[in-house]
Parts: C-alpha cells; structure tokens; sequence
C-alpha cells in the first residue's frame, strides 16, 4: 500500500470513528432526554404525595368522607378552603406538567409516551378520588356559607386532566368535575 492509500484509510477510518461518535452521543441525549421525563413525571407525582398537599388531601378528605359536620369536631373552614385551594393547585401544576410531556410525543408508540403513560397510571386513581371529594368539598363549603365557591379558574386545570384520563379508559366516565353524582357515584364514599 502506497501512503495516499494509507491516508484514503485514515480518512475513511476517522470519518467512521466521527460517526460512531455521533451515534454514541444521539443514544446518550434520547436517553438523558427519557429519564428527565419520567423524572419531571415522578416529581409531578411526589408533589401530590408530599408536604403541604399531603396534609391538604387529609383535610379534603376529611370533608369527602364525613369526618366534618354536626357529629364531627368543629371545622376550621379557612384551613378547610385553604387545603381545597392547595389541592386544586397541585392538580393545575400535574396538567401543565403533562402537557408539556404530551407535547413532546410525536406519535403514539413514541418512546417519549412512557414518561405519559407512567404519569397517568400514578395519578389516575387520585383523579377519580378528588373528582367525587371535590364536589362533596363545594357542596359543604355551600351549605356551611351559604355562598359558592369561587373556584373555576382553579378547577380548570383538574377539569382538563380528569377529562384526559377519562379518554384513555384510565378514570370512570362517571365522574364528572365538581360534580357528584351521588348514588350514581362510583366514588368508595358512595359504596359505604
């Protein structure tokens, strides 16, 4: 071999190695790329489940299922409305966190839906919880001011993530957002 066929090999050779590189780097950033979405899912997820939510949730559900009323200890309401706000808001960040996840989805089968699907089957039994507590919250807010919540900008959020669970079979067409349907329910309070 002459040298400008051991430099024609060089330049074939360094030009493979550059490929590779390239290939190396492309697999390394779609797998950084996947792990933040189920990390940013996870964190979604740990925010409902943690601190001043988790004691929020305690409060709503304390509501939800009775623990409130003329048979209960007396209800601190502004605690109460301050929890359902708390709540509600943890909710508005969920959506916009999976919407922004969704958006990143090209298809369906896309590797980029897992981070969805692993969101959706963490939150999808929280959504169906709080569609029935929500109402029930309202309801007694209602009954114990004798004035509505002014609650729809909050709910919005809440609306459209029980909306989208419910389009992917993942919560029970029965609920309805801030709306109970009483025997109707599938809510667990209902089935006492």
């Amino acid at each position: 071999m002459g040298a400008d066929d051991w430099s024609a090999l060089a330049g074939v050779s360094s030009t493979v190695l550059a490929l590779a590189a390239v290939v190396v780097a492309l697999v390394a950033f779609r797998s950084e790329h996947q792990r933040a979405r189920f990390e940013a899912a996870r964190a979604l997820h740990h925010d409902l489940t943690t601190g001043e939510v988790a004691a929020a949730r305690k409060v709503i559900g304390s509501l939800h299922y009775g623990g409130f009323g003329a048979a209960s200890a007396p209800v601190d309401w502004n605690e109460a409305l301050t929890s359902y706000f708390t709540l509600l808001w943890c909710f508005e960040r969920i959506e916009a966190g999976r919407t922004a996840l969704v958006r990143g989805v090209v298809r369906s089968g896309d590797p980029r839906s897992e981070a969805v699907d692993y969101l959706d089957a963490l939150v999808a039994w929280h959504i169906a919880e709080y569609a029935c507590g929500f109402a029930i919250a309202r309801r007694k807010f209602a009954d114990a001011s004798a004035q509505e919540v002014s609650d729809v900008d909050s709910t919005s959020g809440f609306s459209r993530l029980l909306l989208a669970l419910q389009e992917r079979g993942l919560v029970d067409r029965a609920y309805g957002a801030g709306i109970c349907a009483g025997a109707g329910c599938p809510c667990p309070c209902h089935q006492q």
